[in-house]
């Protein structure tokens, strides 16, 4: 049972979640924040000191206010909130595998599946010239486009989508875009050990440049979560706004300098520069 104290205080609240491919009926528990400042059926006043976006979300669904939130406490509630999104991610990501035949191995086949595809018509039939060996080279930007444009896609409806269970539960909203990230990055770690080993096997040496993967995967990390959060925010305004992600995906992906080297774009790369998933 949630508990709801009074005088808006935070407390811990406990919710049971099924979670991982082979535990059905397995209840977990975690700690969820709850806030007392939702005004009861009927009362649509909103008491001093409470969340009036709350309010109106939880007596209407979804109702659009011009209040901005803080940012400071906004992170306050997410840190809060962390136990939350770490098990909405985990089950998020085995249910999604769940009845695949290899199970989540596919988080890791399918960026490998396109970057051997890439290797062949790349570098046997276009043959372009890279620093590295070119299947090293296409798997270490494919791995990251694949979990960023994974998790984007799946991020822009989590607000929407996740309505229900949002005007039950007191959580900031921006939970939900954040748990597609997370789940998708359970499959970027697996990947980042596949390609560390595609380098050994192809005999690239790797050396101190290891250490780089550290802040890469924080700062690619980063940039999902932010345009994950800017998308999901948006489809609430504007439902198109899933198809509009989907159809700049492709030209994204070519912008990103993935299949190719820079210099093979001449003068376009004073544009290219420019774009945040380069490198």
């Amino acid at each position: 049972m949630l508990d709801r104290p009074s005088g808006g205080s935070w407390r811990e609240g406990i919710i049971g979640v099924e979670v991982g491919p082979d535990a059905p009926g397995r209840r977990h528990s975690y700690p969820v924040p709850c806030r007392s400042d939702v005004p009861p059926d009927g009362d649509r006043s909103i008491r001093p000191g409470a969340h009036p976006s709350m309010a109106a979300v939880t007596h209407e669904g979804f109702e659009l206010q011009g209040e901005r939130s803080r940012l400071l406490p906004l992170l306050r509630d997410l840190w809060r909130s962390r136990t939350l999104i770490r098990t909405l991610a985990k089950k998020d990501f085995f249910v999604k595998y769940r009845r695949a035949s290899i199970g989540v191995l596919w988080a890791v086949g399918l960026p490998l599946i396109q970057a051997l595809v890439l290797s062949v018509i790349f570098s046997r039939i276009v043959r372009f010239q890279t620093p590295i060996r070119y299947p090293v080279y296409v798997f270490s930007g494919m791995m990251p486009w694949t979990f960023f444009s994974g998790s984007i896609n799946t991020a822009v409806t989590a607000i929407v989508d996740g309505a229900g269970i949002a005007t039950k539960v007191y959580f900031p909203r921006a939970v939900l875009p954040i748990v597609t990230v997370w789940s998708g990055f359970h499959g970027y770690l697996p990947a980042l050990g596949v390609l560390i080993l595609l380098a050994a096997l192809l005999h690239v040496h790797l050396g101190l440049s290891l250490l780089l993967m550290i802040p890469a995967t924080m700062l690619t990390v980063a940039l999902t979560t932010g345009f994950s959060l800017l998308f999901a925010a948006l489809h609430v305004y504007f439902r198109d706004m899933r198809y509009i992600v989907q159809a700049i995906m492709f030209p994204w992906l070519w912008a990103s300098a993935i299949m190719y080297p820079l210099y093979k774009i001449g003068s376009l790369v004073r544009y290219v520069q420019y774009n945040p998933v380069l490198g």
